[in-house]
């Protein structure tokens, strides 16, 4: 094909099916190649916005988002976006217009060494030095984003060999459209010690990580834990991995969801008392594990990833495993169908029953509680008595994530919660979500934020009305930086400036051409969330809740008992 570098660039991103581009119409000769009846353009209010869009499309596409930005601050702006993504293991390729090369060192207007700037938040930086390079280029980054671990790459484009024409062929290797590609599988041994482990265990415990959605690995880990009578845990990017009402989920562990209210006391409980604990798909993070101090020193561990560097990280690991999950999951069953090797436990059963037992009692009152202000579990009960097999929940960060990952039940095995773990920077949910619906509009898209994450980005509520985007928006207002509130709170005695004025977020909304309600009273949920779920566009429901009430975050107690008088 002979066509301008621009044009070279976009027909092999159309080869490799990109359905949307995310961003400023930089760099201008590809967007002026655009098919606009396979590609839709998705111009955003921010640029760090457009790289978070591209990460909501990838996660429920499986293949890599695309976004982009002009040079300079347009691209410093993406950085936040990428690092995510680097971060959660998530494929995004950023279009980076870049200076004409004959500008080098000239101090051009906004001049910056883009791959510098930008090389230290993705897998590898790209740049297009001839325009009959553009489809190797395209290629190359498709290929890195997707083997390995998964992350962000950088495509720099500078402008004149944009508008270079040349030939070049625009093909797309298939292998690279989706991801995780090239799987890997750990090796026979690890796998015969694994299976030797589990097989000898009193107390096992599952562990599945977020690299276990990315795999698809679902069905296996079921089929595993089946086998061998072994609960199921998952981190928080791991929710999905069972669904909840299965009797070996033992829901998300960790720091954060495993104090008051929390469902992570059970399979916090259950880390602490295994014997054998299996971590799959898991880079071991401090919240996930307790500032570390799970698993005990007794309890011996397998570890499979599919990143060498993950493996054996922070703790002592008696089995390392370095493959794909789901096709080392299928070689581990098949090693154990071949050796009739399987287990039973009715009393662990019956201890996942006590925990669950346990936590339903201290739960369940809070939740159906009228109090006014109102209790976010109250809240997140009546959210989660509306998702279905159809429903995908974007969480934002801090107190928000917490409160979801615990009170809201898990109804299918799959990618069902998004939240941004990799850095837990708020002012995510709401560009991640418009990406996900855009990627993928069968699914009903719940956005959920605190009021202070809202902040960062309310600018994309326009974005979401010019292009028409069916999400509902909870925002969790408690008219204060939560979080920050309470850690000063419990570390300092007093907190300084986390308190805002009084916004009506659906009135913000409004004025960005949405629709929505405020909603004071505990009993009007309910029909709000139909309203906004119907509502057929982006629809914002601004709840006031409890500025008292903190997340399941362990070591909280305190100030949940403090902030009763406060």
């Amino acid at each position: 094909m002979r066509a301008t570098g621009g044009a070279l660039v976009y027909e092999t991103l159309k080869s490799h099916g990109v359905s949307c581009i995310f961003g400023m119409e930089d760099p201008v000769h590809l967007f002026h190649a655009v098919d606009r009846t396979f590609t839709r353009i998705v111009t955003v209010r921010d640029e760090k916005h457009a790289a978070i869009m591209a990460h909501g499309y990838a996660q429920v596409t499986g293949r890599p988002g695309v976004c982009a930005a002009t040079f300079g601050p347009g691209a410093t702006n993406l950085i936040t976006g990428l690092l995510e993504a680097q971060r959660s293991s998530v494929p995004v390729i950023a279009l980076v217009q870049d200076h004409a090369l004959a500008l080098k060192d000239k101090h051009a207007s906004s001049a910056l060494d883009h791959a510098a700037a930008l090389a230290p938040y993705v897998k590898n930086v790209i740049r297009i030095d001839a325009a009959e390079q553009a489809g190797d280029a395209v290629r190359k980054a498709f290929r890195i984003a997707t083997t390995g671990r998964p992350g962000p790459v950088v495509l720099l484009c500078p402008n004149d060999v944009m508008a270079a024409e040349a030939e070049a062929e625009t093909w797309a290797d298939q292998n690279y459209a989706h991801f995780p590609a090239n799987r890997v599988r750990a090796s026979r041994q690890s796998i015969q010690a694994a299976a030797s482990l589990l097989a000898k265990a009193e107390r096992p415990l599952l562990i599945a990580g977020g690299g276990t959605i990315i795999s698809e690995a679902q069905e296996e880990i079921r089929m595993l834990a089946e086998l061998f009578d072994i609960p199921i845990a998952t981190t928080m990017t791991g929710r999905g991995a069972i669904k909840d009402d299965h009797p070996l989920a033992v829901g998300p562990l960790g720091s954060t969801t495993g104090g008051r209210y929390g469902r992570g006391q059970i399979s916090n409980t259950l880390f602490a008392e295994a014997d054998v604990a299996f971590v799959m798909g898991s880079r071991t993070g401090q919240i996930c594990y307790s500032n570390w101090t799970l698993p005990k020193s007794g309890t011996k561990l397998i570890h499979l990833d599919i990143d060498p560097e993950e493996v054996g990280r922070n703790f002592p690991t008696h089995v390392a495993m370095v493959g794909d999950v789901r096709d080392t999951l299928r070689d581990l069953l098949m090693h154990c169908a071949e050796h009739g090797l399987a287990r039973t436990s009715p009393e662990g059963r019956r201890r996942i029953d006590g925990l669950k037992e346990e936590w339903a009692a201290e739960f369940q009152p809070i939740a159906r509680s009228s109090q006014s202000p109102i209790r976010p579990e109250r809240l997140l009960a009546e959210i989660s008595a509306k998702v279905d097999d159809a429903t995908l929940v974007v969480t934002d960060a801090s107190y928000v994530t917490g409160w979801a990952m615990s009170h809201i039940d898990v109804p299918r095995s799959g990618r069902f919660i998004l939240s941004p773990r990799g850095t837990g920077g708020i002012g995510w949910s709401l560009p991640a979500a418009i990406g996900a619906k855009m990627g993928d509009p069968a699914r009903k898209v719940i956005c959920l934020t605190g009021d202070g994450a809202f902040g960062y980005v309310l600018n994309e509520l326009e974005t979401a009305a010019r292009y028409g985007v069916d999400v509902l928006i909870v925002v969790f207002n408690n008219g204060t930086l939560g979080f920050q509130r309470h850690w000063e709170q419990k570390l300092m005695g007093s907190y300084l400036e986390c308190d805002f004025l009084d916004i009506d977020y659906s009135e913000v909304g409004r004025a960005l051409k949405c629709r929505g309600e405020r909603i004071t009273d505990a009993e009007a949920i309910e029909a709000a969330i139909a309203r906004g779920l119907s509502a057929g566009g982006p629809y914002v429901i601004d709840v006031v809740i409890d500025p008292n009430a903190t997340a399941p975050i362990v070591g909280f107690e305190e100030i949940l008992e403090r902030d009763a008088v406060h």
